[in-house]
């Protein structure tokens, strides 16, 4: 999940851009951030972002336009949210958080290995 965002970052960020990843500890779960300058997303279209083969510049494929829908399968697949926010020219913030692991999930990882 985190290398498709900061992949989609990179991509749509202009050179002399910047993208900005962050993760912290909120309450029981870990909320990460991937933040850039590049083009946004216009507000009209930032629900569809996470909809399957939409991509923001329909005209150019730079992808498949399946990478955040997987995202967001998988975030939400295990215990966890995904959205954005953006302005059209100010870049793009997405966000997900996940579950911090129990004292139990980690001691049967422990376990297993």
């Amino acid at each position: 999940m985190l290398g498709n965002l900061i992949g989609n970052a990179i991509k749509f960020t202009p050179e002399g851009g910047a993208v900005q990843v962050n993760a912290e500890a909120v309450g029981d779960e870990v909320l990460f951030t991937v933040r850039d300058t590049g083009i946004g997303v216009p507000s009209k279209q930032l629900p569809h972002v996470f909809d399957r083969f939409w991509q923001a510049t329909p005209k150019v494929r730079l992808g498949s336009g399946l990478g955040l829908t997987i995202a967001k399968g998988v975030v939400e697949a295990l215990g966890g949210r995904i959205w954005a926010e953006s302005r059209s020219g100010e870049g793009t913030t997405f966000f997900f958080t996940l579950p911090l692991a129990t004292a139990e999930a980690r001691d049967a990882t422990r376990s297993n290995v």
